[in-house]
């Protein structure tokens, strides 16, 4: 090919750009799949777990002492890092300010009291994979520090069973560990972003 002949700079490196993925062996789906994020890890389910717990505002049904928190965070896929999880159900439960939970039993919330049960409900993601409830800051038991427990469910992903961390930083778990803001009232806990798997 004679030199006037050849292909403008911008198109030639265009044509190299595009063909370098496959010579490299990634297909295009690899590329996109750079763009997932990792699953948030699943951690003990713990103690007393209750089912069925109804829709709530506030995990503080009864009233129970303790620092009044909220709990704001959002559940997206992993899959795609910034789409949001519309409806995602989290069933939530926590200690109160003394740090016991309420009962401590497992179960369904068919087999109690409606007013024995307390630190714990069911929260429903908006269009947008947020959520924010009502709480307070639970307090720690020897020898967890506070925490606060997730069942999270969604149509097309996987269950995951968690538990976000309070206040604290464990090493093995930067991820999931929050500093609750007290400049307001109530105090927010920025729950760490969940990212779902997809099934």
């Amino acid at each position: 090919m004679r030199e006037t002949e050849r292909p403008p700079a911008r198109r030639r490196f265009l044509t190299f750009a595009a063909a370098l993925p496959a010579s490299l062996g990634l297909s295009t789906l690899r590329a996109n799949a750079q763009q997932a994020m990792i699953p948030t890890a699943p951690d003990m389910e713990g103690p007393f777990y209750i089912s069925n717990m109804p829709v709530t505002a506030t995990l503080n049904r009864w009233g129970k002492t303790g620092e009044a928190m909220r709990i704001a965070g959002q559940v997206l896929s992993a899959a795609e890092g910034n789409a949001p999880i519309a409806g995602a159900k989290l069933e939530i439960w926590q200690t109160d300010g003394r740090g016991v939970y309420h009962p401590e039993e497992n179960g369904d919330y068919a087999d109690f009291n409606d007013a024995d049960l307390d630190m714990r409900g069911t929260v429903l993601a908006d269009a947008m994979g947020r959520f924010d409830v009502l709480s307070v800051f639970p307090k720690e038991y020897w020898p967890r520090p506070p925490h606060i427990h997730y069942r999270i469910s969604a149509d097309g992903f996987a269950t995951l069973i968690t538990q976000h961390y309070l206040d604290t930083a464990p090493r093995e778990r930067p991820h999931r560990t929050a500093q609750v803001i007290r400049d307001g009232s109530p105090a927010v806990f920025p729950a760490p972003t969940i990212y779902l798997t997809p099934l």
